[in-house]
């Protein structure tokens, strides 16, 4: 009876010596070394700086964004080892980023080739998203786009497409179409995905495309609306409506001023408005193309 007591006490101390080198060791991080995990982590770096300006909050969080593209990159060299699910994140995840970092460097006035290849790199993830979906044919793009129901593949990817055609305007002829229809499905699929970006996309392209080659001032007034009716405080609808409609365009640059009072009532909106906890990245970004745009309103006013 006491051997056994004496076992027992034995087992007993064993065990508390074992937790006690846990608890000094803090809590396990399941997944700590999953390159996606670590990948989610770094983008969700967002929703905890602390910033006075958009571009200090920039600044701090452009080592984020090239972790996280890193990491996920990291993540999909072995495709094998995730699910269908998961290679749909990361790539759209990697669209994403590459244009997050690519307006950050459109703010910091970086050279045109690094930016062009940030699209590029976005837009071909984003393409990569896209032959997950069975049905789809990069080759009969068109004919199989609809065969696309994932929301975050089609903006993101539009986003970089649509972008890097503003500085190849000779392929913007070509595939302009492409991207326009890129938005419509995305509108299609889910017209609330990322605050209605879908709208703000199809407004812009709409909005600065000459109406010979399909733009439409009255349609693309009504997809901004339509984005504002959605999410109000989403500051990228209200500065891309002020620089795509506000403004007029020649060969993808600002030429002239259509709408001074929507300019200016959208820009102070923005200006005024929260940044909020929702849209970090985002909001803080539009903000800071406020403050160019109104730069852009005084010179051309001159």
């Amino acid at each position: 009876m006491v051997r056994r007591i004496g076992l027992s006490a034995a087992a007993f101390l064993l065990i508390c010596g074992l937790y006690l080198i846990w608890a000094s060791l803090g809590p396990p991080t399941l997944g700590s070394d999953d390159p996606i995990a670590q990948g989610d982590r770094a983008y969700n770096q967002r929703f905890a700086i602390q910033a006075a300006d958009p571009m200090e909050f920039l600044r701090y969080y452009k080592p984020h964004i090239k972790n996280a593209i890193s990491y996920y990159e990291i993540a999909i060299e072995d495709r094998a080892a995730q699910s269908v699910q998961s290679q749909a994140h990361v790539y759209n995840r990697l669209a994403q980023l590459h244009y997050e970092l690519a307006k950050v460097m459109i703010l910091e006035e970086a050279q045109e080739k690094e930016i062009t290849d940030l699209l590029a790199g976005g837009k071909e993830y984003g393409f990569k998203s896209f032959q997950l979906h069975p049905g789809f044919d990069r080759e009969k793009f068109m004919d199989t786009l609809n065969w696309i129901r994932d929301g975050a593949a089609l903006v993101w990817t539009a986003n970089c497409w649509g972008t890097w055609l503003g500085y190849n305007p000779m392929e913007g002829l070509v595939n302009l179409g492409k991207v326009k229809k890129m938005y419509e499905q995305a509108i299609a699929v889910d017209e609330k995905f990322w605050s209605g970006s879908g709208h703000i996309g199809l407004g812009a392209l709409l909005a600065t495309t000459p109406s010979i080659m399909g733009g439409d001032l009255e349609e693309a007034r009504e997809h901004f609306q339509r984005a504002l009716e959605i999410d109000p405080y989403y500051l990228p609808a209200s500065v891309v409506y002020a620089e795509s409609y506000g403004f007029t365009h020649s060969f993808g640059k600002r030429s002239g001023i259509r709408d001074r009072k929507l300019i200016e009532e959208r820009l102070t909106f923005v200006t005024n408005a929260p940044v909020g906890e929702k849209r970090p990245f985002w909001n803080w970004e539009a903000k800071a193309e406020a403050e160019l745009l109104r730069r852009e309103l005084e010179r051309l006013s001159r």
